[in-house]
């Protein structure tokens, strides 16, 4: 059954049961605004998650090359001194439906609804360019649950080919009488448009299409007005808030008892819920996908029949390959309960 928000909700009165993992202390509702963690790899052109944590890297029709980048060792530009940067590069294709953005998801759409948030980021182009900054309200999935509300806060932002910090301040919509989908999965989407076909001209106040080079650091949200100094988390803690979400098993190893794993893989940090499971037979996500290599004989790499699982590890492992007794199978795994 969809639940029904009702009542006079409004900032820190709403609370998700399933909370978005932050330490108490935190202010800062963006995860890796630093850019600190990239477990999937350090670049991608395909769309989706698949290079910075926590960060999509959507694109339609238009192509783009999503890369980390490293800031040059005593540099001033941008303060605290962070380590790197995303970059975006966009070949623009003409089309309506066309895009490339970069967004975030930010765990429960009750997140700062009713009130007043601040986004603020670094960024430059490579020459002066506008991109379009967006909030949406997204309700999950399951059940009957609200329509996404879109065209939130709509800012267009103008980048030159220099450092510099930018700040919106977004009235985000309260969501008293709206409906939640049953597969808790709503969020507050934060999106940066860098290429936008006229089909999204009311998302991106007419952004239009354009190719170019784009650059962000140090992105956080925030709740009131006024944009504070960039929220410094230590890279172990930006790391468990990341894996929350997505967690790529570097390498581990479990013994096969008649066809079986008994031993249980714990994941490095409970996940937002039952992730999806993907198995290698090489270390850190290499070799081949839905497999595991047995270590002590060929080292072959045998099929992964199914396993068990639960938001806080693997309980089994079956191989389909048979005639096993005893044996070590050796790989590494990504769980991922992204939004």
């Amino acid at each position: 059954m969809a639940t029904t928000i009702s009542g006079n909700l409004s900032g820190d009165v709403v609370t998700k049961i399933n909370t978005n993992a932050k330490t108490a202390r935190s202010i800062n509702k963006i995860i890796n605004g630093n850019f600190d963690i990239w477990q999937r790899g350090t670049s991608q052109t395909a769309d989706g998650y698949g290079s910075d944590d926590r960060w999509i890297n959507y694109r339609t029709g238009s192509t783009q090359v999503a890369s980390r980048q490293p800031f040059p060792l005593g540099q001033t530009d941008v303060p605290n001194n962070p380590k790197y940067y995303a970059r975006t590069v966009v070949s623009s294709v003409a089309g309506a439906g066309n895009y490339v953005i970069k967004a975030q998801n930010i765990e429960g759409v009750q997140n700062f609804q009713g009130t007043t948030a601040t986004i603020s980021f670094w960024a430059k182009a490579d020459a002066s360019k506008n991109i379009a900054v967006e909030c949406i309200q997204y309700f999950g999935t399951g059940g009957s649950p609200s329509t996404q509300v879109s065209e939130i806060g709509v800012t267009t932002v103008a980048l030159t080919a220099s450092w510099a910090k930018h700040t919106i301040s977004v009235a985000i919509p309260s969501i008293n009488g709206k409906t939640l989908g049953t597969n808790d999965n709503d969020y507050l989407g934060v999106y940066l448009w860098m290429d936008a076909g006229s089909s999204y001209n009311a998302r991106t106040n007419s952004l239009g299409q354009q190719s170019g080079t784009f650059e962000f650091s140090q992105i956080q949200m925030e709740a009131g007005s006024v944009a504070t100094d960039f929220e410094q988390r230590s890279v172990g803690e930006e790391l468990a808030l990341c894996q929350r979400y997505f967690e790529r098993n570097v390498q581990f190893g479990v013994v096969l008892i008649l066809g079986y794993t008994c031993t249980g893989v714990p994941f490095a940090v409970t996940k937002r819920g039952v992730p999806s499971m993907t198995y290698y037979s090489g270390f850190n996500g290499a070799g081949t996908a839905g497999r595991l290599a047995e270590a002590e004989a060929s080292g072959a790499a045998k099929v992964v029949g199914s396993s068990q699982f639960d938001k806080s590890g693997i309980r089994r492992i079956t191989i389909s390959s048979a005639g096993y007794t005893m044996t070590t199978m050796r790989g590494s795994f990504d769980a991922s309960a992204e939004l």
